[in-house]
């Protein structure tokens, strides 16, 4: 249950806005990336950039960084540490992905290049990255990169830049690619095809190990719950939120319609039983899908001249930038929306 609402900082990127991932590392905590995507309409170019801020004391939002770039459509930072660095990925218009290190010097951070990776071509095209998702750990310690691409494909690779595979998902535009987080072998993904597919990696993603079709216009998200093993929600076009038993995939075991097409879902980080919806043209929600219910809890956020693309939930297990630390289910949401090129910070009070 949502006790109370309060919009505390905003920011102007400048840029139209369309990805907010907070840092799920707990050292940096406070510490978040927004991506922007900048089309000139007479050129075609594309241009966006990486924007790092923190949150600092007095609940300031402070801009760290801004790494200008190709257009950026998808950004994840690597919730596993490797070899002691913190890293995040960034899918980018300019037909490839990078990889950036979270560096720290005293107490200043900033963003560097660790490495780069071009999309593979299609019929001598190349297609450009639209999703990107990092695998948990394999048996060896290792890790994979997969994204989804404008061509209905799906690549993996791995942090050495080698291309591990890359092959047909969707008809047309693979929206959404993310990981089983219980087994990083089988991989989901969502089209503009309708179609909501899973793949396993040990069949050599011949072909999908299931697909279904209950969305009715593309499947746009896609996300694995981390305490529940078989839970897997989807999102669309449709204006549908679908929550999923991957033990029975025949049809949804739930639903909820947020009245605007949802580009991105994010489970809160601890619990997993509420989910925060980017809904494009109607703003932001928090669904309760607690009990298998898929009750809708919360809206927010203005409507007018504003698309939702981004929105995320702080890492942090109570309030630790000073304000009012008497809740300690106070939680705190980023929203980032493409017209108005805003970025929003809101508390949250929750009674769970």
């Amino acid at each position: 249950m949502i006790d109370s609402m309060e919009l505390f900082a905003s920011y102007d990127t400048i840029y139209p806005a369309d990805t907010v991932e907070w840092c799920p590392i707990s050292e940096h905590s406070n510490v978040f990336v927004c991506g922007t995507y900048k089309l000139d309409e007479a050129t075609k170019t594309k241009t966006g950039t990486i924007n790092l801020f923190s949150l600092e004391s007095q609940n300031k939002i402070k801009l760290v960084q801004s790494v200008t770039n190709d257009a950026v459509l998808d950004l994840k930072w690597n919730p596993f540490i490797v070899s002691g660095q913190i890293l995040l990925a960034a899918a980018l218009s300019g037909n490839h992905v990078s990889v950036y290190r979270l560096d720290k010097n005293g107490t200043d951070i900033s963003l560097s290049l660790f490495s780069s990776f071009d999309l593979p071509k299609t019929n001598g095209v190349s297609n450009m990255s639209l999703s990107i998702a990092w695998s948990c750990p394999y048996e060896n310690g290792s890790q994979s990169i997969a994204f989804s691409d404008s061509g209905g494909y799906i690549t993996l690779v791995n942090l050495n830049n080698q291309l591990i595979r890359s092959f047909k998902a969707h008809d047309f535009e693979s929206w959404i690619v993310t990981y089983n987080y219980w087994e990083p072998n089988i991989l989901f993904s969502g089209g503009d095809d309708c179609k909501f597919k899973c793949y396993d990696q040990r069949l050599q993603f011949d072909k999908p190990i299931f697909e279904n079709k209950e969305h009715e216009q593309g499947v746009t998200t896609c996300s694995s719950n981390k305490i529940r093993e078989n839970i897997i929600v989807t999102g669309s076009y449709d204006e549908n939120i679908r929550l999923w038993d991957i033990r029975n995939i025949k049809h949804s075991y739930n639903s909820v319609n947020v009245e605007g097409g949802v580009w991105r879902l994010k489970w809160e980080p601890y619990k997993e039983e509420y989910l925060l919806s980017a809904s494009m043209f109607n703003a932001a929600h928090i669904i309760d899908t607690s009990l298998n219910v898929a009750n809708i809890c919360q809206s927010f956020g203005e409507k007018k001249n504003r698309l939702y693309y981004g929105a995320d939930w702080c890492h942090h297990h109570d309030t630790q930038f000073g304000h009012d630390a008497k809740s300690k289910n106070k939680k705190i949401i980023a929203t980032c929306t493409f017209y108005d090129h805003r970025l929003d910070l809101f508390f949250v009070n929750m009674k769970l």
